[in-house]
């Protein structure tokens, strides 16, 4: 349903989770938010665990995306890479899968991916969202929709002082973002809308908080276990 959004065409929605995880030691994506799954993961000498579905963090962001796809009627894809089988035993079968073989050229290679399939399939609007912004819900993605002032306007997250994603672009974004390369993603092209005028920074502070590494999850996890009691 899109009564309160500002929708010309279709949307594609890509969920980026090609990384290496490097900093992390294992599978970042496939780990449980259970904090108990989590401990005993660490005692088995930092063994990679790959939970059940839903309750991994690629789980946790495809079921909030695929909730925000259902109401806009989009397309949810996700952009794997160095971990594609691990990935893809995490969502369910009928997941759309789209493997960026140039995963080890960073984040900017996954967005362009992202960017020439949603050129393929005729999107007007693409948001890009990160597997690891595990704050991140349904509401929180819907309000970049809910935002904007027109369909072209571009929106993203503004946070810790910086622009950021998850991010909405037009079509007119997707040739500049098909040729990203690098870490840096396409931070340099937000900022060229918000100084054009063409971009909404939304506050949202959920989206700080991302995993990198095995200490930072459990500290999340302890958090969260300590909020909920």
């Amino acid at each position: 349903m899109k009564p309160d959004t500002c929708i010309e065409g279709k949307v594609m929605i890509a969920l980026l989770a090609a990384g290496e995880s490097r900093r992390f030691g294992g599978v970042k994506l496939a780990q449980s938010l259970s904090s108990e799954a989590n401990e005993l993961a660490c005692e088995q000498a930092g063994a990679s665990l790959i939970s059940q579905p839903t309750e991994t963090l690629i789980g946790h962001q495809y079921q909030a995306l695929h909730e925000v796809a259902n109401r806009l009627g989009a397309t949810l894809v996700v952009v794997t890479g160095a971990h594609h089988q691990a990935i893809a035993s995490c969502l369910p079968p009928s997941a759309t899968l789209l493997h960026n073989p140039d995963w080890q050229g960073g984040l900017g290679h996954s967005i362009a991916a992202a960017a020439r399939e949603a050129k393929a399939r005729r999107a007007e609007t693409l948001l890009i969202a990160l597997g690891d912004q595990v704050k991140l819900g349904t509401e929180d993605y819907l309000g970049l929709f809910r935002a904007r002032a027109r369909a072209n306007t571009r929106v993203c997250a503004y946070y810790e002082l910086t622009l950021g994603a998850p991010a909405l672009f037009h079509y007119d974004d997707f040739e500049a973002l098909s040729s990203l390369s690098g870490d840096r993603g396409a931070k340099a092209l937000l900022s060229r809308r918000y100084q054009e005028g063409n971009l909404i920074a939304m506050a949202m502070e959920n989206a700080s908080v991302d995993i990198d590494t095995r200490s930072q999850l459990m500290a999340y996890l302890a958090r969260s276990k300590a909020g909920a009691q």
